[in-house]
């Protein structure tokens, strides 16, 4: 395939040929990365996606779907565990278990609210942070949870009576797990809206879970692990970069799983026959230390865990995992099924590469990231309804099974409502040095404010192997542009400023670089 890219200081231009027809305001960190990352994000809400695009459609589709759900329902546990009358009744499918939807759906209303401005996403939002202070007002203990018998299970816990297996934590099923989508949910009301109420419960319930856990032993603490619990290392570590208070660092590094995460930062692939999704968010966790602390260990963890994911147990729409559970190091071709590729195994491998690009910007990253969200995380979409696939069956002959709108709540539902609701996020990159990253080709406008210019991508790719950029500074600006030449390129690209061909002295795989002032009408 060959790409032709067209730029325009005006306008930009690429086309590429092949032989195959975060952004949240980081200004509301209290502490700041301690290792020297060489690109960011956007802000979610400076990114606009152009109509035309099959993921402004799937963007589109699950906002109407996020608005006809009911947040009562979802909010139907955690009232009642707090004592109070609950306000609807209790959705069906996993919900009916589980209460794992609330954190995931205050997610995706605050991205969906991020990604248009649409006031009826933060206004949804914000009753759900107001329903939570209610519960938490009410509980008195800082704790928050719809987890079913919770009480009972953190009291045992707590006590150092632990019992677990895999799903199982003293009779209940992934309590942490549960927590987590909360905590993720709060940090992402404040990261996104600057909700303040919502850092406050966050903080409490940080506050909690400090206070009852910290103090277990590390033999028990251990054992706790052995029950998924998400990313709880991940979020406890955003606590202590919205707080700026080390003991929430603490506590993230106390949900270190030893046997899993040990020979990871021996660079040890370990990873056959180990559930996939259960240990994905652990290095996601690691490499959100790294950022904090500057700890190697950290760094070997996330690196290699990436780099064994994509290498030895991913299939070719950049998925991994058969019946939820990695395969044996390089070993697929007798590890295809119906249940191959679980939705939210690239769910959280895209928030790792993010991770990675941000500490050094690499083509074969985005390269990784492209084939996934097409291949995976748009195609986990039913286009019409907005329903989603728990997996992407890669069996020859098999077809996706999609979800029901009120009667499944399977996990990949949770993260499925948030996975099509920021597809903006990895179009573009600023680099720290004031360089600007084009990624993707995906129709789309961003607003640099920090210096006054406006990008806008058109395109149709992949059906056309062509994008026009167009670079609309107010005034003229000095920087580079990093225009990626994706690895398919295989036939060559060519590039155009202003109409004006450019020798292309890089491979594919690399960035095409152009520094230069750009103006209007260049």
């Amino acid at each position: 395939m060959r790409l032709y890219v067209t730029v325009m200081v005006f306008l930009v231009g690429i086309v590429f040929e092949s032989t195959d027809s975060y952004a949240q305001d980081f200004s509301r960190y209290k502490v700041q990365p301690k290792i020297n990352l060489k690109a960011l994000p956007f802000n979610l809400n400076s990114i606009r996606l152009l109509e035309g695009s099959p993921f402004k459609k799937a963007m589109d589709v699950n906002a109407k779907y996020l608005l006809q759900l009911d947040a009562d329902r979802f909010l139907n546990r955690w009232r009642t565990n707090s004592g109070l009358k609950a306000k609807a009744p209790l959705y069906g499918g996993w919900e009916a278990t589980s209460s794992h939807m609330l954190g995931h759906y205050l997610s995706a209303l605050v991205l969906q609210y991020a990604s248009t401005g649409n006031k009826l996403f933060l206004e949804r939002a914000n009753y759900i942070v107001d329903e939570l202070e209610e519960c938490q007002t009410a509980r008195k203990t800082g704790y928050i949870g719809g987890v079913p018998d919770e009480e009972r299970i953190w009291k045992e816990v707590v006590s150092g009576n632990v019992k677990t297996s895999g799903f199982d934590l003293n009779g209940g099923w992934v309590p942490w797990y549960m927590l987590h989508k909360v905590w993720g949910g709060l940090i992402d009301a404040y990261m996104y809206t600057g909700n303040e109420k919502a850092k406050q419960i966050v903080v409490k319930l940080s506050d909690w879970a400090y206070t009852n856990f910290m103090k277990l032993p590390d033999s028990q603490f251990q054992q706790m692990l052995e029950c998924e619990f998400g990313g709880m290392n991940e979020s406890l570590a955003e606590v202590y970069a919205i707080t700026g208070d080390k003991k929430y660092l603490d506590l993230s590094y106390k949900f270190y799983h030893k046997k899993v995460l040990d020979p990871l930062a021996n660079r040890v692939d370990q990873l056959g026959g180990l559930h996939a999704n259960t240990q994905i968010p652990k290095a996601l966790g690691s490499a959100r230390q790294y950022e904090l602390t500057g700890n190697q260990r950290d760094y070997n963890i996330a690196d290699f865990f990436f780099e064994a994911v994509t290498n030895d147990h991913s299939y070719v729409n950049g998925g991994n995992s058969n019946y939820e559970y990695f395969s044996q190091k390089g070993k697929l071709t007798n590890q295809l099924s119906t249940n191959t590729s679980e939705t939210c195994n690239t769910y959280n491998m895209l928030k790792m590469a993010r991770h990675l690009f941000t500490w050094q910007p690499d083509v074969k990253l985005v390269d990784y990231y492209e084939r996934a969200l097409y291949n995976h995380i748009l195609a986990s979409q039913q286009p019409e309804t907005g329903m989603m696939c728990y997996y992407v069956a890669l069996q020859s002959g098999k077809e996706k099974v999609f979800s029901t709108p009120f009667d499944s709540f399977w996990c990949c539902v949770g993260t499925g409502i948030e996975n099509h609701a920021k597809y903006g996020e990895s179009i573009y990159f600023k680099g720290v040095d004031g360089s600007l990253y084009v990624n993707l080709f995906i129709p789309s406008e961003v607003n640099w404010k920090e210096k006054g210019i406006v990008i806008r991508q058109e395109t149709n790719y992949p059906k056309d192997q062509t994008t026009s950029i167009k670079i609309d500074p107010k005034k003229p600006s000095k920087f580079t542009v990093y225009l990626r030449y994706p690895i398919w390129a295989t036939h060559g690209v060519q590039l155009k400023v202003n109409g004006n061909p450019l020798k292309i002295n890089v491979e594919a795989g690399r960035y095409i670089t152009k520094n230069r002032v750009w103006k209007k009408g260049d």
